[in-house]
């Protein structure tokens, strides 16, 4: 029986599994539609698909090409998972410094197609900071190449850039090479408790705290329990604060934070360091990805008006679980009671002050309502020119990110 998977409701659309690029090539020439599928994880972000065609699942691409520990360099094919890679990067005391959640099913292209990235991406950047190097094979069937193998290199055009965050929407990603760093020697998570109007103060403290962490994150109580955390019955808000570096300098960062916070109105500061703090950055990783949820939300802010997005976000809805990488003005709602499609409107009406709102999870027939993308901006036009000039017959997901070119 041969395989087939539905996205959003359409299909079934069958799955083909080349075992090369010049393969995928050939696929791609041969057909009206290509839905690229990592380790279809995200499956539910975007539009419903528009034609008919069939799935592209990389899993034979999966072969680290190169790895020149020495230069910091990897250079590996997509369908490689996050934790594979992981494992690969740690036998020499390297890493790859972005969260992606269910690390050991989402395959390096599909992170790339989300712009999958966690708590880390304060200190640490975002996988458009770490890919140096693309193979990608064109609407024509072609592979084509960008950028270098080195970090030092100026080749080409940035088209590397262009496919993060595209949803595949414009070819489909084969090979990458990425800058990769030496795993810290040591790593410190500060937690503590605070009342709804310390929120915005403290976050103001930690922006201008002499410490540098890697990451701050805000938690209501919802996502707090999810995460573990134990709170007491006035701590509605917990913050988190990551560390990581050489001893001398988490020890330092740490007690640097716990002097800067004597004064703020904060409870029940707990401490964990080394590899006690390991469960706790897996179930913070863990948090944007919540599969029982009926409505997922991603919003942008500016930082220093996150603690007022949050605050109208439990006032749209007081069963939100909401979490935030607060230094970058991101925050992730996710509501998993019974919930009617009228209402979820309401409360994404009431996020107005979002500068970006994109729906992550929701019913595949609500999509047709509600703003999956988020109000339309300026830029819009500009990506759309960008989807017909490298895809002008719209092969790749058609309709998953515009609904139409």
């Amino acid at each position: 029986m041969s395989e087939s998977l539905s996205i959003d409701g359409f299909g079934p659309l069958p799955v083909r599994r080349p075992a090369s690029a010049s393969e995928l090539g050939d696929l791609v020439r041969e057909a009206e539609a290509v839905y690229p599928v990592g380790g279809a994880t995200q499956l539910g972000v975007g539009l419903p698909p528009t034609k008919p065609g069939f799935a592209v699942r990389l899993d034979a691409l999966n072969q680290i090409i190169d790895y020149p520990a020495r230069d910091l360099t990897v250079t590996l094919q997509a369908g490689v998972t996050l934790a594979a890679l992981q494992a690969v990067l740690a036998k020499e005391g390297q890493r790859l410094p972005v969260d992606v959640p269910n690390a050991e099913r989402s395959t390096l292209g599909g992170a790339m197609a989300v712009n999958a990235s966690g708590p880390r991406r304060l200190g640490c950047g975002t996988l458009r900071d770490s890919v140096i190097g693309i193979s990608f094979v064109t609407d024509e069937g072609v592979e084509v190449k960008a950028g270098g193998r080195v970090v030092k290199n100026v080749a080409g055009y940035d088209l590397m850039k262009l496919h993060i965050g595209a949803l595949g929407t414009l070819g489909v990603v084969t090979q990458v090479t990425l800058k990769v760093t030496p795993r810290p020697a040591d790593q410190a998570l500060v937690a503590f408790g605070v009342n709804a109007a310390a929120v915005g103060p403290t976050l103001d403290r930690l922006h201008a705290s002499a410490s540098r962490p890697v990451a701050v994150e805000l938690l209501n109580a919802a996502a707090a329990k999810a995460t573990g955390i134990k709170l007491s019955e006035f701590d509605p808000w917990v913050i988190v604060v990551g560390f990581e570096e050489k001893p001398t300098t988490v020890t330092w960062q740490v007690a640097t934070l716990r002097d800067e916070l004597k004064a703020a109105p904060v409870r029940d500061l707990t401490e964990f360091r080394g590899v006690a703090c390991d469960p706790l950055w897996a179930a913070l990783v863990a948090l944007q990805d919540r599969p029982e949820s009926r409505l997922s939300f991603k919003a942008g802010v500016l930082p220093s008006q996150l603690a007022a997005f949050v605050s109208d976000a439990m006032a749209a809805h007081s069963d939100l679980l909401i979490h935030a990488h607060a230094g970058n003005g991101i925050a992730f709602g996710h509501i998993e009671t019974e919930l009617s499609v009228e209402r979820a409107s309401a409360i994404l009406a009431a996020l107005g002050g979002a500068s970006h709102l994109m729906v992550r999870r929701c019913a595949p027939e609500w999509k047709q309502v509600l703003p999956v993308w988020g109000n339309t901006r300026g830029d819009r036009d500009v990506m759309r020119t960008v989807k017909r000039t490298l895809d002008p017959k719209d092969v790749f997901n058609p309709g998953r990110l515009f609904g139409d070119v």
